[in-house]
């Protein structure tokens, strides 16, 4: 078995250095866009903070103000993210579809605009840029999966370690969701793409787990990964876009809690202290109540993150115990 694991491997050398070839360009890619994006993003908290204090002072409310900047920050920087994918198309003329850079540059985007919003709330106004660039440089690149610690095998052999990745590196699943789209598109015999009529396959992998690992990428969807496609491969989205929410939740709770006092509201310790007295009276305790509801919005969308993180295709299960 180990001489045929070796052999295979030389056999299919150049559609894994092909494939390789994009993971980088991907991750070359994805980090320039995602720094550039996430800086773009912090503006309208930075430029704002004055104007946003006032508004607070006035009554406005927090938690509206950020939803609209997140809506409005996410598209804007989104139609961003569809230009650039538009270019990287044109420039790259791949074999897949255009829909999947279209989509794999949006949902990246979306992930860089909820740290780059998280981060510009809680750090110092002057050290803004700087923490930024350097969370999406820094952890983009240690867990999108090409290098270690975050390398693919890694992550999807340890869970604690996939999650993390899912949720610190904004182009872990963009590289990835590039790289099996583009390797979809390889023909059969090509070390990666297997034919439907394979029936042999299940043997091939029972004989040689070791390939399981070989191909490194789309390990919980593997069974749809591997089929010929030029389509493109999207079991990644929904995990994405819940990452995405569950920041922007922490950064909701972040900004109602950044200088309280110069939104002349009072300090979380005299709201809580008001709520009990409330209670006492038989009132409402509406700071209790709304905290209590966005603690289980936000250990609800973690939990699914975490879940779609880890999710494996049924399909796929079935197949590779049969």
């Amino acid at each position: 078995k180990e001489d045929a694991s070796e052999m295979l491997l030389l056999v299919f050398l150049y559609a894994l250095q092909g494939i390789s070839t994009i993971v980088v360009y991907a991750m070359m890619v994805g980090l320039i866009v995602s720094v550039l994006i996430g800086l773009n993003a912090t503006k309208i908290i930075t430029e704002k903070k004055l104007q946003f204090f006032r508004e607070a002072q006035s009554g406005v409310s927090v938690t509206a103000y950020f939803i609209a900047a997140s809506i409005t920050t996410s598209f804007e920087q989104g139609f961003t993210a569809i230009a650039g994918s538009v270019l990287a198309y044109l420039v790259l003329k791949p074999p897949t579809s255009f829909l999947v850079y279209l989509w794999n540059f949006f949902i990246m985007s979306w992930l860089s605009v909820s740290w780059a919003l998280l981060l510009s709330i809680v750090v110092p106004l002057e050290s803004v840029a700087m923490v930024v660039g350097f969370w999406n440089a820094f952890f983009g690149l240690l867990f999108c999966g090409k290098v270690a610690p975050g390398l693919y095998n890694a992550l999807y052999d340890n869970p604690a370690l996939a999650v993390f990745s899912g949720f610190v590196s904004p182009i872990r699943f963009f590289v990835e969701g590039i790289a099996v789209s583009e390797a979809k598109c390889l023909p059969i015999q090509s070390g990666y793409t297997v034919d439907t009529i394979a029936f042999n396959y299940p043997d091939f992998e029972e004989k040689y787990p070791y390939w399981h690992h070989a191909l490194f990428m789309a390990h919980t969807d593997l069974d749809a990964a591997i089929v010929p496609s030029c389509n493109g491969w999207f079991w990644w989205v929904p995990a994405a876009f819940a990452v995405g929410i569950t920041i922007h939740i922490v950064g909701g709770v972040a900004i109602n809690f950044s200088g309280r006092s110069k939104q002349g509201k009072k300090s979380f310790r005299d709201e809580v202290i008001g709520d009990f007295h409330k209670c006492r009276a038989g009132m409402k305790p509406v700071f209790i109540l709304n905290g209590i509801l966005v603690f289980i919005a936000f250990a609800g969308f973690l939990a699914l993150s975490c879940w779609l993180i880890l999710r494996t295709n049924p399909g796929q299960r079935d197949y590779l115990e049969n």
